[in-house]
């Protein structure tokens, strides 16, 4: 027994489930998860307590906690990536999203993102493997259940991986930021080609890239609280949207509670359908050189009124954002099929 384990042990005996499991009441910290590990029955108190051990050596800021008679382990504002549970013939190790661990551990499960490592008495544990395996897991997005706000973590979407398969410098940022977003339970699509995610058809926020910098893009950024003022405006025209920016792996691996708890309140406005009081497109000074065509052009006048009011003002921008007079007007030959077919200037 560890000397942890040894300071927890001569409380009041707990009871065993089936299989020999402990059954401690719910709590945080290491005390409960000590208190599971002294209660643990012959082989298995050693094997269990090694393994707690082993995860402290790899995760120095580890957090603990015990829940439904199971010791988890986590990262601070990352989420639950291993769990532990005896049974009559080994201690099943959970890894919350083992199929993302090279190798994958060997016991499959019913759940589709979760792999076992089941130790046996003999031959024990591969330290190194398992040590390995725990590294690999503490660095992305775990298991929270108190992000998902009631919704399953999402399976990729096909149509989706050759945004993440391209080779770049945003690579592996796009593919960490899309970890959290398919941990928040939003269905992912390809919109704009870029990866979406939605809540009942609705867009939340999508994932982009530029020249110096990535970002998750929130539709309606404007309503975040964003106490430590991190959201970005692009321009000054952009009403609802705003960005986080982020500019390394690194970046984003020290920002994810930040993006978490982003992600989580934009999923909750989202959910209670708050709206950005945007401008009246009234409200956006027309374009000259746009103004004449109307007036000249009466099918293409027509066209541009029977468009919804967020495309009106999306042309009066971007035909508006030309500072001389032929870029102007070459934008609106360039956009007129697109008006007439009923589309946004970036719409094709």
């Amino acid at each position: 027994m560890s000397t942890k384990a040894k300071n927890h042990a001569g409380k009041r005996p707990a009871k065993l489930l089936s299989g020999g499991n402990p059954q401690i009441p719910k709590g945080d910290g290491d005390g409960p998860v000590q208190d599971w590990i002294a209660a643990a029955p012959d082989w298995k108190q050693a094997i269990c307590a090694r393994l707690d051990e082993l995860i402290e050596q790899t995760v120095p800021n580890v957090t603990k906690a015990v829940k439904w008679n199971s010791p988890f382990y986590g990262g601070p504002g990352n989420g639950w990536f291993l769990a532990m549970h005896v049974h009559s013939r080994y201690v099943k190790v959970t890894f919350f999203f083992g199929r993302e661990l090279k190798p994958m551990p060997p016991v499959d499960s019913t759940d589709p993102h979760a792999r076992y490592y089941h130790v046996l008495e003999k031959p024990g544990i591969d330290e190194r493997q398992f040590m390995d395996w725990v590294r690999q897991a503490a660095a992305i997005p775990g298991w929270d259940p108190g992000m998902k706000a009631g919704l399953k973590r999402s399976d990729p979407n096909p149509q989706v991986d050759w945004f993440f398969a391209k080779q770049g410098p945003w690579r592996e940022s796009f593919l960490l930021l899309r970890e959290l977003a398919l941990a928040s339970g939003l269905k992912e699509e390809l919109k704009w080609g870029h990866p979406c995610y939605t809540l009942n058809g609705k867009n939340v926020f999508l994932i982009h890239g530029f020249k110096d910098h990535c970002a998750l893009l929130f539709h309606k950024g404007a309503l975040l609280k964003d106490p430590k003022s991190l959201l970005v405006q692009q321009t000054e025209n952009v009403q609802s949207a705003r960005q986080l920016r982020f500019t390394s792996v690194k970046d984003i691996e020290r920002s994810t509670p930040v993006v978490r708890a982003y992600m989580k309140e934009a999923i909750a406005l989202e959910g209670a359908g708050r709206q950005v009081a945007l401008k009246k497109t009234a409200d956006f000074d027309m374009p000259e050189e746009l103004e004449a065509y109307l007036k000249e052009d009466a099918e293409l006048r027509k066209a541009f009124k029977a468009l919804t009011p967020g495309r009106q003002r999306g042309y009066l921008l971007h035909i508006g954002g030309a500072k001389k007079p032929e870029t102007r007007v070459a934008r609106i030959e360039k956009c007129r099929k697109l008006i007439l077919a009923g589309k946004g200037w970036n719409e094709r």
